[in-house]
């Protein structure tokens, strides 16, 4: 069978190339492979390997680099000679370099593939071209739930080109996530690589957090240790970064990001950011000089009018300062704008319209002068038309909880307790938390009393209790497991990631799962409980944006019930005065204030006065209350609705949603499927686990060495994303998701399942008689970020030739089910059936390419005509309306002119072939 200097492949290791036949004994062959310099043992009873010979024309490449093309083929001994008819070689000379991964190559050379890897070779194609069609491709992968107003935006910003926009939701309303959403379609379809994220320092965890559990995306973070380190390229050696505010001014990492090229910057709450025209701070100077650099900018901040019109202006002449180029002007466009955002106002609700507003109505659109506004429709139609022509563009997007349903009320319970005795009679911030730096405080503290009276009245509701410090949380762990044999979870920066997942897992399985989460601040930050509905603030921060926070981690959209919210008070003790300040004269804890924040560093000394000393406490209790109502009252009458509804058009919103919810049911199904197939071919582990929950783990026989996205513990996931937002311990698998994504890319662009052979049972045809498919591909030479296969997907062709000589394109099925066949029988159908289907399969291959240039045609006239509509819009838009830039238009018109190119020079290659055979 083997004998020294003949040429086979291994089968499981096509890449290896072509390997010479070295030495053979009763047991073991020996292949040297040259294209890797390495040699390989093999038993000879059952050595995955495939005897390779060369057929008449085909051309091979020598081991000198020169070729020859095959006219004659003479065996001598167990050895081939090749002849061109000039020269005769021997098999030994042929080039190390030849890899036999062409279908038709495989084919007939023996390597055919199990039917279930065609199958799912297939099945990845089609999904491929499915996912690359999507118009909101890139936003069903994250661990989000599907809200219209974040979907909305996501896809608006995303649409056109690299955004740079000011998001300016108001809290609770996942301004976080809808940042999150765009960067992880813009970084899957490759239109950004490198990301820069500036965040203040108590948001760093949160932001780590949010961006690898919901997005998968890791970035590095930015520490001090660097700066110790000595590091002079921090950026050199990755694409994603996190960095705190406190740091990117730092005279040494400041040069560093300057000098690196970026593609998307993100800064969170960018009203940090100090600006006048008098000058500004470090940190507004480096953001506005990355921002003439970066294509991309992504701004979070509060609501614009919350920080002053200066304010707001500074942060909108970073996106686009040739749109703003001075206060003055942007004052002056204000004024005038406030009539369109009055008249958006009217038209949204159901009153008709005053002469004022009929007025603007005629002024801003003559041409919908005379429509018939008690006819709902046209209404409708009118307000749309509103937004597009005098709308705030693409620049500004905020929505409000006015505009967003689905929130919980807020149940605030303020508790009276005995103040904690102390013999030091300084008074400071310091003792907001009176426990910090004493021993054996828990018992004689009134709080832990408290807690356990709150544990004993809600039953088996679960509780989450945040407090200011790790040693509060690991204190309070102890005491209640040592003096009441209660089990808790618990949750602080000292846990690393897995351990918090594990926690947070241990705390949301209500069957045998702990009552109560203990946290510390961290607690506030990247992680969701909306199945608790008890919130225990053990203390309060001298920061309103920190307990909002707080209280968000349960008031989030998707809360099924109101909020009880405990807060123990200490009598004639700073932090009873500063919870009774902030309940009656702030109001932050029965609803989200927007006029908190402001007014505590508006009246900071007067209040941090008052609350230590007790003095004039009643009387700034109700200064700041009627001032709040005043603050509240012109944010109420500054809201834009015209922005609202910009920012969220409620009818298109709840369409996209829909279809990604539907799309979304429909993945489940089909994903589950791949996986169970996927793990079969290529040798993984998967397990079901019940309750919609599986693991995928490295098999002792993987078909390939390694999959980065794999761990070699394997990992928990799901493909139901009710579970993954219920569970953090629990990956959540969509076809988006890394592993999926490198499954996918396995699949399609290697060899495995291109060539295999089956046979079916049930049909009208001789036995022994075969059906040909042939599978074709689209490849074309274009970055993936112009998405070409939105209008040339890449199963572009199936032919199949039936035993009756018919031909079907695109629609051929098979009688039957076709049913796998043993290698060594396949082979030996193969073999029987090659002299008569190999000319057929090539001129079926001939046939299939002729078809290129209708394809290229069809798919330039599609995107021709999808850029064209786009491209009128637009145009019609930027003439009417001052904020969609001309600009918008040109790189519009530069992404077709480059994905029509790309069309013109793609080529068309078989794929897969499959003979199936009747049995």
């Amino acid at each position: 069978m083997y004998t020294v200097g003949q040429r086979w492949i291994s089968e499981a290791e096509t890449d290896l190339g072509l390997g010479l036949v070295q030495n053979v004994d009763f047991r073991v062959v020996t292949i040297y492979f040259p294209a890797i310099d390495d040699v390989r043992s093999y038993s000879r009873q059952n050595a995955p390997l495939t005897r390779v010979i060369f057929k008449e024309d085909d051309l091979l490449p020598l081991q000198d680099g020169s070729t020859m093309t095959v006219v004659d083929v003479t065996d001598i001994d167990g050895i081939v000679f090749y002849s061109d008819g000039e020269r005769e070689i021997s098999e030994i000379h042929l080039s190390g370099q030849i890899q036999l991964n062409q279908p038709t190559d495989r084919l007939f050379s023996g390597q055919i593939d199990n039917n279930n890897l065609y199958e799912l070779r297939q099945m990845a194609l089609q999904q491929l071209s499915k996912l690359r069609q999507r118009p909101f491709y890139g936003l069903l992968g994250g661990r989000t739930s599907l809200l219209p107003h974040q979907l909305y935006i996501a896809e608006q910003v995303t649409q056109d080109s690299i955004p740079r926009v000011l998001l300016a939701d108001e809290v609770g309303l996942g301004k976080t996530i809808e940042a999150g959403l765009i960067l992880h379609r813009l970084l899957l379809q490759q239109r950004i690589q490198r990301a820069l994220i500036l965040v203040p320092d108590h948001l760093l965890h949160q932001w780590l957090v949010e961006m690898i559990r919901r997005f998968n995306l890791r970035f590095s973070l930015v520490s001090k240790d660097m700066l110790e380190d000595g590091d002079d390229d921090i950026f050199a050696s990755g694409q994603l970064f996190l960095c705190p505010l406190s740091l990117a001014t730092h005279d040494t990492i400041a040069p560093q990001i300057r000098a690196s090229d970026w593609d998307m910057l993100v800064v969170d709450e960018a009203h940090h950011l100090q600006w006048s025209e008098d000058g500004f701070d470090d940190a507004y100077a480096l953001v506005e000089n990355l921002s003439r650099e970066v294509a991309g900018l992504l701004l979070l901040t509060a609501t614009p009018e919350q920080l002053g019109v200066q304010g707001h202006y500074a942060r909108l002449r970073l996106l686009d300062p040739e749109r703003y180029p001075s206060l003055e002007q942007f004052l002056s466009e204000q004024q005038a704008y406030q009539p369109v955002a009055d008249l958006a106002a009217a038209l949204a609700g159901s009153d008709s319209l005053n002469d004022e507003q009929r007025a603007t109505l005629a002024r801003l659109l003559p041409d919908h002068a005379s429509a018939d506004i008690t006819v709902a429709e046209q209404r409708n139609r009118l307000l749309e038309t509103l937004i597009d022509r005098h709308g705030p563009g693409r620049a500004l997007y905020r929505n409000t909880r006015h505009g967003v349903s689905g929130f919980p009320q807020r149940l605030p319970q303020l508790t009276a307790l005995p103040a904690p005795q102390s013999d030091d009679l300084t008074r400071t911030l310091a003792d907001l938390h009176p426990e910090m730096g004493v021993t054996g405080w828990c018992d004689d503290d009134a709080r832990t009393d408290w807690l356990l009276n709150i544990l004993a009245s809600t039953g088996k509701d679960k509780i989450v209790l945040i407090c200011h410090a790790a040693q509060t949380v690991l204190d309070l762990e102890a005491w209640l497991w040592e003096t009441c044999g209660i089990q808790v979870a618990v949750f602080h920066e000292h846990m690393d990631l897995v351990e918090r997942d594990r926690a947070a897992a241990y705390f949301a399985d209500h069957e045998q799962g702990a009552r109560i989460l203990l946290c510390s601040e961290i607690g506030s930050e990247g992680r969701n409980f909306q199945f608790a509905h008890h919130l225990a603030l053990f203390d309060l921060p001298f920061n309103c944006d920190l307990i909002e926070q707080r209280i968000g981690r349960l008031d989030r959209i998707g809360q099924a019930q109101d909020i009880k919210i405990y807060i123990p008070a200490f009598s004639n003790h700073i932090s009873g005065r500063w919870a009774q300040l902030l309940h009656a004269g702030i109001d932050l804890f029965s609803r989200p204030n927007p006029a908190a924040q402001p007014l505590l560093e508006k009246h900071r000394e007067a209040i941090e006065h008052a609350i230590i000393s007790g003095e004039g406490l009643d009387e700034l209790t109700r200064q700041l209350a009627a001032e709040r109502d005043e603050l509240l009252a012109s944010l109420e009458e500054g809201r834009d609705r015209l922005l609202e509804l910009h920012s969220c058009h409620p009818q298109r919103a709840r369409r996209l949603a829909k279809e990604m919810t539907i799309t979304h049911i429909e993945d489940e199904a089909e994903l589950n499927d791949f996986l169970e197939l996927f793990a079969d071919a290529f040798g993984l582990e998967l397990i079901d686990l019940g309750g919609d929950c599986i693991t995928i783990a490295p098999g002792d026989h993987m078909l390939v060495p390694d999959m980065p996205y794999l761990p070699e513990d394997g990992f928990m996931a799901t493909t139901h994303r009710d579970i993954a937002l219920a569970r953090d311990d629990v990956q959540f698998l969509s076809w988006e998701h890394p592993f999926v994504d490198q499954a996918l890319e396995l699949i399609t662009s290697g060899p495995a399942g291109n060539a295999s052979a089956g046979y079916i049972e049930d049909h009208d045809f001789r036995t022994g008689d075969c059906f040909i498919e042939l599978q074709f591909v689209a490849r074309c030479p274009a970055p993936k970020a112009l998405a070409v296969e939105r209008y040339l997907p890449p199963n572009a062709m199936h032919l199949m030739m039936t035993p009756a000589g018919e031909l079907k394109v695109n629609d051929g099925e098979l009688p039957a089910f076709v049913l796998p066949l043993k290698r060594g029988t396949a082979r030996g159908l193969v073999e029987q059936k090659a002299e008569s289907v190999q000319p057929l399969i090539n001129k079926l291959e001939k046939m299939g390419n002729a078809q290129l240039s209708k394809m290229v045609e069809r798919a330039s006239n599609k995107a021709a005509e999808a850029f064209a509509a786009r491209l009128e819009r637009l145009s019609a838009l930027s003439e009417q309306n001052p904020n969609i830039p001309p600009l918008l238009v040109a790189e519009v018109k530069r992404e077709r002119d480059a994905v029509l190119d790309a069309i013109a020079q793609s080529q068309l290659a078989l794929d897969s072939v499959r003979l199936v055979f009747c049995g």
